[in-house]
């Protein structure tokens, strides 16, 4: 399933900011985890576009394309899988490797998906959590 396909402490690493008293990472923040995840040869032969939306935060999307990836804060017109978070809290509850929280996300309808599951299977090669 498509919650194992990279780890909280990616996130860990990202240097918070207080908006409104909640700490939010930003766009940049984001991006450089992801790009610090990436596994190039992981992803060797992969091509998909993921959306990523966080409800009051960003919206962007992760092109990757045989082992190169490109994350740009933007809606993509046709991504292969689309991914609708309430808030980055649940986002960082799905990708922290806890199995039931992210499920428990999932089923109290926190996040939304759509799209080749099958793709969000494939990330757990292409994202690893930093050592």
């Amino acid at each position: 399933m498509l919650i194992w396909w990279f780890n909280l402490s990616l996130f860990e690493k990202i240097t918070l900011h207080k908006l409104n008293g909640v700490n939010m990472a930003t766009f940049e923040d984001l991006k450089t985890g992801l790009e610090t995840a990436f596994d190039a040869d992981g992803a060797a032969g992969i091509e998909a576009v993921i959306q990523i939306n966080i409800e009051d935060l960003t919206n962007f999307y992760v092109d990757i394309n045989d082992g190169s990836l490109s994350v740009v804060e933007a809606e993509h017109e046709d991504p292969g899988l689309t991914l609708t978070f309430d808030s980055q809290e649940t986002m960082e509850k799905v990708f922290s490797g806890d199995q039931q929280a992210a499920m428990g996300a999932f089923m109290q309808g926190k996040v939304k998906f759509s799209g080749d599951m099958g793709l969000g299977q494939k990330l757990g090669s292409v994202f690893k959590a930093p050592a």
